[in-house]
């Protein structure tokens, strides 16, 4: 049995979560929040207590980019990884940037309007969203926009592990409500929207809108 352990609303459980549907390997998902309490199990199969963590059989690996890793070499077919070596850095390179620079940039987006409401009970920080927004992401976005330019893929004119990471973090800000600005970032803006057309991602955006219905009915009850 295959599991996929952790928060569906991460965006680091949806890149394994996104390539194994991509790689159409079935697997089941276990729901772990590290924001509440987490089982002696879970603690037993991540030393870090983060996640994701993913199972296959015995077989036990933490983190996403470990395991999408360990996901192609095991299912190589279809590929996400390119073979040329350049391409391959490339790759790399772009989902470690998403992992990091991405992330950090726009990560209170999503945990100031849902996490924070609805796991600490408390209102969300608007100035920090507003500096995500206005002095974070920016660069970021200039730098995407500059290198996908009118491609549809950033490298290898074909889904990579690349996309997967860039999509997945964008993805979280989009559904906390803080589109992209198509005035911009035109090219990166429509990007993404092709890809979240894409039924992988689109059969992600269920989970995380509960957790957003959830705020929504609690939100006036956050002191």
């Amino acid at each position: 049995m295959k599991i996929l352990y952790g928060a569906p609303g991460s965006v680091f459980v949806r890149k394994p979560r996104i390539l194994l549907q991509e790689k159409g390997i079935p697997f089941t998902s276990q729901s772990v929040n590290p924001m509440l309490d987490v089982s002696e199990e879970f603690k037993a199969l991540s030393p870090l207590r983060k996640i994701p963590v993913f199972k296959d059989e015995d077989y036990v690996i933490a983190d996403s980019s470990a395991i999408c890793a360990y996901l192609e070499a095991k299912y190589p077919l279809p590929t996400f990884y390119p073979k040329n070596p350049e391409a391959l850095g490339r790759a790399l390179w772009l989902e470690e940037y998403a992992d990091t620079a991405l992330f950090q940039a726009i990560a209170p987006c999503y945990y100031q309007t849902i996490l924070v409401p609805l796991y600490r009970q408390r209102k969300s920080d608007e100035e920090a969203i507003h500096v995500a927004i206005t002095h974070s992401l920016p660069p970021i976005a200039d730098y995407l926009e500059r290198e996908i330019a009118e491609k549809i893929y950033f490298v290898a004119d074909t889904l990579t592990i690349a996309d997967i990471a860039i999509v997945s973090t964008f993805l979280n800000m989009y559904l906390s409500g803080f589109p992209l600005s198509a005035t911009k970032w035109p090219a990166l803006a429509n990007y993404l929207d092709i890809h979240f057309q894409r039924d992988s991602f689109k059969s992600c955006v269920a989970d995380i809108m509960l957790e957003l219905k959830k705020v929504n009915e609690m939100k006036y009850d956050v002191a």
